[in-house]
C-alpha cells in the first residue's frame, strides 16, 4: 500500500494567504485567508504582515485540530535565482527570504512554514519559486557589467502546470514540447518553455497592477526628482502601475463592464495592455527559432473571453493557441513535492546551489 503523505500548504498572494490539508494528491480542506486592502495598508513593508498572517495560518490549524504532518509545503523562495524544481526550507532559506530584493508575499511563505516546521517536527519545502528558472546565458544580460539581469520566470508555478495540462491533451510529456506560455493576472509574465526548461523570460508588458518595462531615461529622471522616494518608487511600478495607474482599478471585470458602456480610455488602455503581451509573445518566439508547439495563456484573467480573444487574433499565426485559465497553484505544489517525496525527483540543496 502507498504512503499516504498528509501535507499542509501554504501559498501567500498580495492580499489573501490561500492555505489547504491535503492526504497525497487529495485536498481534504482549503480556505481564502483574505486580507482586506484597508488592513495591509496598515503595514509599511511586506514583512510587516508576518505576524499576522501567521498567526491567521496557526488559527485555521487549530480549527482543523491537525495534530500531525508528514511535511509543510510552501510557494516562495524568492530570496535568490534558482533553478526550477523542488527545494528543502533552511534556515538560510528563511534568512534570504526575509531580507529578499524583491520582496514579495510569497517570501512569507517560507517564513510561516519555519514556525509550522518547527512546530510539528517535520521538513518543509518549495516548488518553483518565483525566481526560479533555466535560462539561457544569453538571457542573462543585461546591458551594463554592474547591473545584472532581472532573473526568474515570475510564475512558473502555474505556468508549468497549464503546460503539463496541454501536454497530456497533446498525447505527450511536459518534456516533449516547446511551449510560449503567458501568465495572465495581477502581474504578466511570458516565457519560451523548451522541452521542459524555461529557458527565458519577458515581464515587458504593462498589467493590471505593474508597471512593466517603463522609458529607462525618463523613469531615472523622476527617482532623482525628489518626488518620490525608493519605497514610493517601487510601490508604484509593483502594485500602483498599470492599468490601476490609468483606470482606478485592476478589476477585469470592472473594466469590461465600463467598456461594455461605452468608456473609450478602458477601452484604449485594456487593447494597449493587450497590444504590450502580444509584442512580448512575438519577441519570445524569436528567441525559439519559431519552434513553437503551442502558445499557452493561462492565469486568473484568462476567464476574460474579451482578452483572450483579442489577444488570440495577434498571436495564432505563431501557434495554435490554447487557453487553460485560473490558477492551480496549490495542487501544482502538492504534485511537485509529492515527486520528490516519492523519490521519482531530487530534493535539491539550496545551501549548495546557485542557478
Amino acid at each position: 500500500m502507498d504512503n499516504v503523505f498528509k501535507l499542509f500548504v501554504i501559498n501567500p498572494g498580495s492580499t489573501s494567504t490561500r492555505v489547504a490539508y491535503y492526504e497525497n494528491e487529495k485536498e481534504i480542506h482549503s480556505k481564502k485567508l483574505v486580507h482586506p486592502t484597508e488592513i495591509i495598508a496598515r503595514f509599511k513593508e511586506i514583512n510587516d504582515q508576518f505576524e499576522m498572517r501567521e498567526k491567521m495560518v496557526e488559527d485555521y490549524i487549530d480549527e482543523l485540530g491537525l495534530t500531525k504532518l508528514d511535511a509543510i509545503v510552501s510557494r516562495g523562495g524568492g530570496g535568490r535565482p534558482l533553478h526550477c524544481g523542488g527545494y528543502g526550507i533552511t534556515p538560510l532559506m528563511v534568512e534570504e527570504c526575509a531580507r529578499a530584493p524583491w520582496p514579495h508575499a510569497s517570501n512569507l511563505g517560507v517564513m510561516i512554514s519555519a514556525k509550522l516546521m518547527e512546530r510539528f517536527g517535520v521538513p518543509g519545502y518549495i516548488y518553483d519559486a518565483p525566481l526560479a528558472d533555466d535560462f539561457s546565458e544569453y538571457a542573462k544580460v543585461s546591458g551594463l557589467p554592474e547591473l545584472p539581469t532581472q532573473r526568474g520566470a515570475g510564475h512558473p508555478l502555474n505556468e508549468k502546470a497549464a503546460g503539463w495540462t496541454i501536454s497530456r491533451k497533446l498525447g505527450g510529456s511536459y518534456e516533449d514540447y516547446n511551449f510560449i506560455i503567458c501568465h495572465l493576472g495581477g502581474g504578466i509574465t511570458v516565457n519560451a518553455h523548451e522541452k521542459g526548461k524555461i529557458t527565458d523570460s519577458h515581464i515587458n508588458a504593462f498589467s493590471p497592477e505593474r508597471a512593466g518595462a517603463l522609458p529607462m531615461i525618463g523613469f531615472t529622471k523622476m527617482c532623482f526628482s525628489g518626488r518620490w522616494t525608493l519605497d514610493s518608487c517601487i510601490k508604484r511600478q509593483m502594485g500602483n502601475g498599470g492599468l490601476v495607474a490609468y483606470l482606478g482599478t485592476s478589476d477585469i471585470i470592472e473594466i469590461e463592464r465600463r467598456i461594455t458602456d461605452g468608456d473609450k480610455e478602458a477601452e484604449f488602455y485594456f487593447e494597449a495592455m493587450i497590444y504590450q503581451i502580444a509584442k512580448d509573445i512575438g519577441g519570445m518566439a524569436t528567441v525559439m527559432n519559431g519552434d513553437v508547439d503551442r502558445v499557452i495563456l493561462t492565469g486568473e484573467i484568462a476567464n476574460s473571453k474579451r482578452l483572450t480573444d483579442s489577444l488570440t487574433r495577434r498571436v495564432e499565426f505563431i501557434a495554435p493557441v490554447e487557453i487553460v485559465p485560473g490558477a492551480v497553484e496549490m495542487k501544482a505544489l502538492v504534485e511537485g513535492v509529492l515527486r520528490m517525496l516519492r523519490g521519482e525527483e531530487p530534493i535539491k540543496d539550496y545551501d549548495t546551489e546557485q542557478a
